[in-house]
């Protein structure tokens, strides 16, 4: 059965042989295990682990509408926005194809509805994840080309392209397809003479090839990597006399520490000039009462305790206080 007898797109825009191989190579039929009420007309069957299978016959017809749409526009007024990093390639190579702007990895809320951008047209490279985009352009009536997987929300969405748009070489191809479709029909491209651009610019960099080679030379010299696994350690260079340089003088010692050993008075060990010193140095041991002298014991021993007299206040008899009109 050839999908793609039933197409209505014209001789000349049906896709080869080739194109068609390059689609299943790059697995942009499969879908995801969920399908929305309005994506359900793009699916040819459900395979047995369940993935959705795209129709690549009705794929291709919007792929062909899309750039019937595109080619007939200026190219200085299409919008393309982008979100993630799968996404990014191609966009960017899509721009830079057919013209247009990007939204510079990150879409700014109120690009549209404060008109700091006024496309003419809006292509979005997954609907869900450029929800924002999609939301406002339906409010300043800005048609939008969508490419759709089988979970898609096609709210606001005027042309969706149904493929898989979460792998970078399936979304990759289908924009290079749509860049050619429209190359062509502005007569930029011939069509019996193959475009001199692999579809792999789409979604291939240099820099990638570069960060992985450096990602495997860091990892092949990682610092927390077994020491015995980095450095060949051979003991035999190591020599007896070199093992006798790394070694400090130790005097032999018996295995039983108490033998040999004189039990004496430290005090013994020490010089007599020495001793000399720390007598003369020593300071008498005695009480503070030895040091205080007699005369002052006296003097305390008749002053007493108490504040002003010497005697308590005990020991004086109770006097009242008398005033000149008592006597």
């Amino acid at each position: 059965m050839n999908i793609f007898e039933e197409s209505k797109v014209p001789s000349i825009l049906e896709p080869t042989e080739n194109d068609v191989a390059l689609m299943l190579a790059a697995k942009c039929h499969l879908g995801t295990k969920n399908v929305s009420t309005r994506m359900k007309p793009y699916v040819f069957t459900r395979s047995t682990n369940g993935l959705q299978i795209i129709h690549l016959g009705k794929t291709w017809e919007k792929l062909i509408l899309a750039a019937r749409a595109l080619a007939i526009t200026d190219s200085e007024t299409i919008y393309i926005t982008f979100s993630t990093a799968k996404t990014r390639r191609p966009a960017i190579k899509l721009a830079q194809y057919i013209g247009g702007k990007t939204n510079q990895d990150k879409f700014v809320p109120g690009t549209f509805t404060n008109t700091l951008e006024e496309p003419s047209i809006l292509v979005c490279m997954d609907p869900m994840t450029d929800s924002q985009a999609v939301q406002e352009s339906s409010k300043c009536n800005i048609p939008v080309v969508a490419f759709a997987n089988t979970h898609c929300s096609l709210k606001y969405v005027d042309l969706a392209i149904p493929c898989n748009n979460m792998g970078a070489q399936s979304l990759g191809l289908m924009c290079w397809f749509l860049s050619r479709a429209i190359l062509r029909l502005r007569g930029i491209l011939s069509y019996t003479v193959p475009w001199d651009v692999l579809p792999d610019m789409f979604f291939h960099s240099d820099n990638q090839e570069e960060e992985e080679s450096e990602d495997g030379q860091q990892q092949q010299a990682h610092p927390y990597e077994p020491m015995h696994k980095r450095i060949n350690w051979d003991a035999s260079e190591f020599s007896a006399t070199r093992k006798g340089e790394f070694r400090y003088d130790i005097q032999d010692t018996p295995d039983d520490w108490s033998q040999d050993i004189g039990v004496g008075d430290w005090a013994d060990d020490v010089p007599q000039e020495q001793q000399h010193q720390s007598v003369s140095r020593k300071t008498p041991l005695t009480g503070r009462a030895e040091d205080i002298s007699e005369a002052e014991e006296e003097k305390r021993e008749s002053e007493g305790e108490g504040w002003g007299d010497a005697t308590p206040a005990d020991s004086k008899p109770f006097t009242p206080n008398k005033f000149p009109w008592d006597d």
